[in-house]
Parts: structure tokens; C-alpha cells; sequence
């Protein structure tokens, strides 16, 4: 019987469909090299003929080539022990060796072999934390187990997830671990992005998945090819805030390596003086990973070999490397260029360097695309309101101008001659009227980045004013970017004989006073008199579960509770002084209404809040109660807490907001949705009333930029409750612009800012009470 008729039918069918693919992958598996042509044609011919794979194989392996092959690996394989041997002895003795394993992103790679370097000793490990490996912590691999049990230091980078890993998995052997910093910089390449595809996978593009905003923001928007060439310019690069991008890069690696507990300060000078020390956003150079590798291995009593980085392979050159645009490297004291290099395959690396120049970079992103609908790919920068300006600047858009004379609710430009008075007698009440009152003018012709429905801010605020916050979880957001703006941000209790990230740990700091969250007008009203001595609520303490006691009125602000009722008291009076030297020298208080729901005490009314039983305490029927305020309610209080602020401080000024974030839950028997409505309704209508009655306070409409349908929800997460940095961005660019008199070049500046930093980390933690209900009702 025939080879032919022996081989199964579907083999057959393969192997003439990818017959020369199979005989490529055998002589490169076999032989490590690419047939030559008479070898391949010679197989080809054999291999149609007989559809034989293993008699190729077969034939490859008792190749004299092949024998060759393996002589060399044995003595390759000897040498390699003898290079071993010699560097034990002049690093240090195999009783002294030490195991290490490496836990992160890509670097780790990098970083095991600097330190197999720099050790002399192949002990090193590295495992790249993709999504299957993390499956294999989490079931408790046993492959996982054995390398982590064998190893004396476990570097991990310093995201929670790979700390808790191993700290809910492997327990026994936490004690080995330790940090070491990933190096994630933007400050050359701060026009590389993701695009992702309808499923929220990264699409490939020529510099793998790596991506061009300004590429891919053109294709978006039907730009030609040659129009996409001109947005590689300084002038596109300053609108879009590139220019800013080195020093909020900066600040997220400096924090990063904080939060590592390593230092990156001097390093980052020293590598700065080098040049670019970065291949793209988050591929460091080698000289970059070895200053970290040697002050890692430093601190475990490691002494590291001098200079020996030098002689170690840079793996990462041969990836997709991104270009210092030339006008970004002439800020930077740079030579910078527009050629972009594909990642080099290895049996391609002696070959000429794969570059290509800014227009066959287009073309090919252009083609990567096009395999999609626009509809199906995002990314993520593109949502920014800097882009849409850029849009709207490329299309020559008037956003501004309009027809006057229209009426409330009209869509049309209606009938009114341009440039004909009206006639006094005839006059549309609405005829002249600025076009702040129009909807169409006002929102539907302008970006959502532009809308501003701040008219005229009631007062100015210098840098020099002292300015107090608190309220809900939102206020956090105005506290914040007070402090990065360089404003006189007034904080009395911030724990600054404590550690930074204990000090956040217990609340210090994340309002001007460590009241924690103040989410009704009742709350504030009974702060100040308690501050004051005005009122001494019967309830002192609540009990934890494991027998700690807290504030009922700040139930969260010490996480490891009070050992006692005299620390809790003592703690207390500290705060009531620190409250009261905030409200008698603060310049502008800016309070954020939160809520109308809340619990109090049916003996003096005494409002929390959290109901009892959340965190603390226990719910009892007879002692507590809930309430739900009205408008006359909230109007009240804040009456009542205005006239007291303005007997302590006649020159105090109030700025009042209404939080966007929905109710977590509500008590009411009614969907949570309308009780969101009612409560935000009321506190809105309420705070309208106060700043109408009262001429030092203003009302500043964060609630109406978050949540107005003119951004079509997209300042919200996912959840459609927590607020995405960009709406954060727009109110806080508003309220600069309002208040601070800052002009849009100089609050886009803080923006582009904000934007990298949530790019390269999304770090901006809110401190938020009201997670607590959600949390211990599961």
C-alpha cells in the first residue's frame, strides 16, 4: 500500500494546504535556521510525494548538520556550567546562593536578567503576571506553590493584587516578599495610547499594541491621511497638553516608587541626564531596570557585581520602540525624529533594523483600523474635552455664533433677518437675551467639555484665601485640586507628625478637619455646635465587632479603632479644636450636600452618618430612627449654620454644591432611583434657595455639569455611580475659571495632567463612609 494511501485523509489535505509552512517550522524546531532553497525545494518534493512529516523529521535529526548542532550544545552546555562555577566563587559561595523570584508586568524579565548578572548566579526567576498565571496563584498551583516556597526574596511589583495574591494564597511565605518599582514614564511618548475593540481587547497596529491618538483620533473623525500627517505639528502638541506631560509623568513614577517604599527621585535625575531612557510609555532601557536591580539587591544583603549591565542583552530594544517626536525632544533638550521601529523577530535580528517613517505609519494604522467600524474601537484619551476642542478647531466651528431672537424650546434658526434690529413694538421677550439662556446655543451646539452654566461667580478666590471643604465623597475632588493648583487649601488636623500614608490611612488630611463625611445639612449644623459646646449628643461611643470602640458622628476616621473611651474623647477634643480654629479663620467654606436620608437618635436628635449596626453599634428600634428631609428641612439648617458661621467669622464666604454621586441604597420602600431623585432634588432646590438669601454664599453647579444629558452619561464609571476623572476635570476647570480667574491654557495644563496620571495609574483613592452601607448589607 502507498505513503498516500496509509496517511489519513485530513493529514493529506493539511499537508498540501501548509505543506511549506510545515517544512519552515521543521528545519527552524530541527536545525534552528530557515531552509536554504535546494534543501527546501528537495523537501517539498519529497514531502508532496509522500505526505510524511516524521520521515522528514526523521531525516533532519540524522543530518550531519544536526550532529554538528549538538556537539556544539554539549559544549556550550559545559561552558555554560563553567561560567556558573566561576562566578559563584567571585560573587559568593553556593551555601550563600540565593533563589530569587520576580512577580510583575514585562520588566520582570529584564530585571531577572540584570540580576542573574549581577549575581553571577542563574537562581533567578521571572513570571509575567497575565491573567492565566493569576488563575494559578488563585488556585493554589502546586508548580506556583514549589516556586515560591524555594525561593529566598520574592520581588513583587507593587500593585495590591499581587501582594494579596500571595497573602490570601500562599500566607506561610509573605514574609519574603518585597517591592521594587515599575517604570512607567509618558514624558517622550505622550501620544502613545490603546485602542480597543468592541470586546475591550487592545487591537494590533504596526508597533504592535501600541497606538497613536492623534493616528487614530483622524481616522475617527474621517480625516485624510494627508490631514493626519499635518496633526504631527507643535501647535496640535499644545492643545492636546504634550508638552505637560513630563511632569505629571514625573510625579505618577516618583509616586510609584513611594508607594514601593523605593525612592526614585535620584534616579530619575540621573537618568534624565542620559537622555531618553525610555523605549515607550511603560519599556524602560536596560540602565534604567539596573540602577533598581543593584539597589534591590542591596537591601537584601546581596552585594551586586560592578557594571556587569553592560555585557547583558537589552530584550526590549528588539520590541516595538517609539520615537521623541522632534518639537517634544526640543522642549526636552532632545534630538528627536519621526521613525518608528517594528518589534524585530529574533531570526530576523541580523538583519537591517525594521524602521518606518511617519507616513507608512499612518497608512498602516489607517489599515488596522479599517479592518473595524468606527463604532466598534475606543480609546480612551479620545473622551477627553481637548480632543473635541482640537475636532472642533479642524472643522472651523463658530460654536458661538447664532441667530439672535430664538425662542425657548426652538431647534431651528428661525426667521429673524440677520442683522435687522428687531422692532421694540414686536419684540420676542426672548430677542436679545445672552446666549448662556438658550439651550441650543449653550449646550447642544458645543462640545460637552465646553458647556459652562456658571454665568457669574458671586465672589473672587485669590491664592491666598484660606479655603475649608467638606461634605460627601465629592468634595474630596475640590480639596484636591486646591492643593495641586498651588491654593491656600486650609486643613487644621492633618497628621503631620505621621507617616503620609498612615496619615490617609486615618483620615488626616482628607478634609480640611477629620470630621470624615458630612452628608446632610443636619450633620453640619450639629458639628458646629458640638464644636462650640452648643450640644452634647447622649450617644458617646459605639462598640465594633471585635470590641473596639468608635465615633458615632466619625465612625471611620481611625480604621484600627480606640483602645479606649479616653482616647476616643481625647481624640475628639483635638477635633473640636481643630474645627473650631477652621471655622474662625477660614476665608471660603465650600460645603457638598450629599444626602437627605439619614438615622438619628429619638432621645436629641442627634443625626450619623451611618445608621448604627453599619460598622458599629447596634440598630435598636426603641433608640433610633430613620428621617428623610425635606426642603424646609435642609433650608433650615443651613439658615441656622450660616448664622452661626457669620457671629464667628463676619468675613467667612460659602460656597455651596450638591454631590452627583446616586444614594448607594435607600431605607425608603421605593426604588433606589427615585429616591435619588427626591434627595437630590430637595438639596438642590434647598441650596438655590440659601445662596439666593444670603449674599456671601454662591451655589456652584457641579451636580448640573456631572449629570446633565448633554454629556450623554460619559462622566460616569461603569457602575453609573462613581464620577470618571474627566467630569472631575470639568467641574474643577469650571470652578478655576469661576472663582480663581484662571484662563482654559491654564487649567488645561492641571487637566492633561490629571489625564496621564489616570492613564499610568488611576490613583485618585476617594475616602468614602457611605461604601461601608453597600459593603456590610452583602
Amino acid at each position: 500500500m502507498s505513503a498516500e494511501k496509509k496517511t489519513p485523509l485530513a493529514f493529506r489535505i493539511l499537508t498540501k494546504l501548509f505543506g511549506d509552512f510545515l517544512i519552515d517550522a521543521a528545519y527552524r524546531g530541527v536545525l534552528g535556521r530557515p531552509p536554504d532553497e535546494a534543501g527546501f525545494l528537495a523537501q517539498r518534493r519529497v514531502f508532496r510525494e509522500n505526505n510524511d512529516l516524521p520521515q522528514m523529521l526523521h531525516t533532519l535529526v540524522n543530518s550531519g548538520e544536526f550532529a554538528a548542532k549538538m556537539e556544539v550544545s554539549t559544549i556550550l552546555a559545559v561552558h555554560k556550567s563553567a561560567h556558573q562555577s566561576h562566578f559563584k566563587q567571585l560573587a559568593h559561595s553556593p551555601e550563600t546562593s540565593k533563589k530569587i523570584l520576580l512577580l510583575g508586568n514585562c520588566q520582570v524579565r529584564g530585571l531577572a536578567r540584570l540580576f542573574r548578572a549581577m549575581t553571577g548566579d542563574g537562581e533567578v526567576k521571572a513570571m509575567v503576571m497575565l491573567p492565566e498565571l493569576v488563575k494559578r496563584f488563585e488556585l493554589r498551583d502546586l508548580a506556583i506553590k514549589a516556586a515560591i516556597a524555594e525561593s529566598h526574596f520574592i520581588f513583587v511589583h507593587p500593585d495590591e493584587t499581587t501582594h494579596q495574591l500571595i497573602k490570601n494564597n500562599f500566607p506561610e511565605y509573605h514574609h519574603k516578599v518585597r517591592s521594587i518599582p515599575k517604570v512607567s514614564f509618558a514624558g517622550f511618548h505622550p501620544d502613545v495610547d490603546y485602542v480597543d475593540d468592541a470586546k475591550g481587547d487592545h487591537i494590533r497596529g504596526p508597533l504592535g499594541d501600541y497606538q497613536s491618538s492623534l493616528a487614530f483620533f483622524a481616522w475617527q473623525n474621517n480625516l485624510s491621511k494627508s490631514e493626519t500627517f499635518a496633526l504631527f505639528s507643535e501647535t496640535v502638541y499644545e492643545r492636546l497638553g504634550y508638552f505637560e506631560y513630563w511632569s505629571a509623568a514625573k510625579e505618577m513614577l516618583l509616586r510609584d516608587g513611594e508607594l514601593a517604599e523605593f525612592p526614585l527621585d535620584r534616579l530619575f535625575e540621573k537618568w534624565s541626564k542620559r537622555g531618553c531612557w525610555m523605549y515607550s510609555m511603560n519599556h524602560p532601557k536596560l540602565h534604567t531596570l539596573a540602577d533598581i536591580a543593584r539597589i534591590a539587591l542591596d537591601r537584601v544583603g546581596i552585594k551586586p557585581l560592578p557594571a556587569v549591565e553592560e555585557f547583558v542583552d537589552d530584550e526590549m530594544s528588539a520590541e516595538s520602540v517609539w520615537p521623541v517626536y522632534p518639537e517634544i525632544g526640543a522642549r526636552l533638550g532632545l534630538e528627536g525624529h519621526y521613525f518608528f521601529k517594528r518589534a524585530t523577530p529574533f531570526e530576523f535580528r541580523d538583519m537591517p533594523v525594521p524602521m518606518m517613517t511617519l507616513a507608512q505609519f499612518i497608512d498602516e494604522s489607517f489599515e488596522a483600523y479599517s479592518k473595524y467600524e468606527r463604532s466598534e474601537l475606543t480609546c480612551h484619551r479620545l473622551k477627553s474635552g481637548r480632543f473635541e476642542k482640537l475636532l472642533a478647531h479642524i472643522k472651523g466651528a463658530h460654536l458661538s455664533v447664532t441667530p439672535e431672537g430664538a425662542t425657548v424650546g426652538d431647534t431651528s434658526d428661525l426667521n429673524t433677518p440677520k442683522n435687522t434690529p428687531p422692532d421694540p413694538q414686536k419684540a420676542n421677550p426672548y430677542s436679545g437675551l445672552p446666549d448662556y439662556q438658550f439651550w441650543r446655543r449653550a449646550i447642544e451646539r458645543l462640545p460637552a467639555s465646553a458647556v459652562n452654566p456658571v454665568v457669574r461667580a458671586g465672589f473672587d478666590l485669590s491664592r491666598e484665601c484660606k479655603v475649608a471643604t467638606a461634605g460627601s465623597c465629592f468634595a474630596q475632588h475640590i480639596s484636591r485640586t486646591l492643593s495641586k493648583r498651588g491654593f491656600n487649601y486650609y486643613v487644621t488636623e492633618g497628621g503631620e507628625n505621621i507617616a503620609p500614608h498612615e496619615a490617609t490611612r486615618r483620615n488626616f488630611g482628607i478634609f480640611s478637619a477629620r470630621f470624615g463625611n458630612l452628608y446632610t445639612a443636619r450633620q453640619l449644623l450639629q458639628l458646629i455646635e458640638r464644636a462650640y459646646g452648643h450640644f452634647s449628643p447622649m450617644e458617646q461611643s459605639w462598640t465594633r465587632a471585635d470590641g473596639k470602640l468608635v465615633d458615632p458622628f466619625r465612625p471611620q476616621i481611625e480604621p484600627d479603632g480606640f483602645d479606649s473611651i479616653e482616647a476616643l474623647e481625647q481624640s475628639r477634643r483635638d477635633h473640636f479644636a481643630a474645627v473650631r480654629d477652621m471655622f474662625e479663620n477660614l476665608g471660603v467654606f465650600v460645603f457638598t450636600l450629599g444626602l437627605t436620608e439619614t438615622w438619628r437618635s429619638i432621645g436629641d436628635g442627634a443625626v450619623f452618618p451611618l445608621a448604627p449596626g453599619v460598622v458599629a453599634g447596634e440598630m435598636d428600634r426603641e433608640r433610633y430612627e430613620f428621617v428623610n428631609f425635606n426642603v424646609n428641612d435642609v433650608v433650615t439648617d443651613l439658615q441656622l449654620f450660616i448664622d452661626r458661621l457669620t457671629a464667628i467669622n463676619p468675613s467667612a464666604k460659602m460656597i455651596l454644591t450638591v454631590s452627583p454621586v446616586p444614594l448607594i441604597a435607600t431605607y425608603e420602600n421605593q426604588h433606589v432611583l427615585v429616591s435619588t431623585t427626591y434627595s437630590k432634588s430637595v438639596l438642590r432646590a434647598a441650596a438655590g434657595e440659601i445662596s439666593k438669601a444670603n449674599t456671601q454664599c454662591d451655589y456652584f453647579p457641579s451636580y448640573e455639569i456631572i449629570t446633565g444629558n448633554y454629556n450623554r452619561g460619559q462622566y460616569f464609571e461603569n457602575d453609573l455611580r462613581s464620577i470618571r476623572q474627566e467630569g472631575v476635570d470639568h467641574v474643577m476647570r469650571i470652578f478655576l475659571s469661576s472663582y480663581a480667574n484662571e484662563n482654559p491654557a491654564s487649567t488645561e495644563n492641571c487637566i492633561d495632567q490629571q489625564e496621564l496620571m489616570r492613564e499610568m495609574a488611576r490613583a485618585n483613592a476617594v475616602v468614602c463612609d457611605e461604601e461601608a452601607i453597600d459593603t456590610s448589607a452583602k
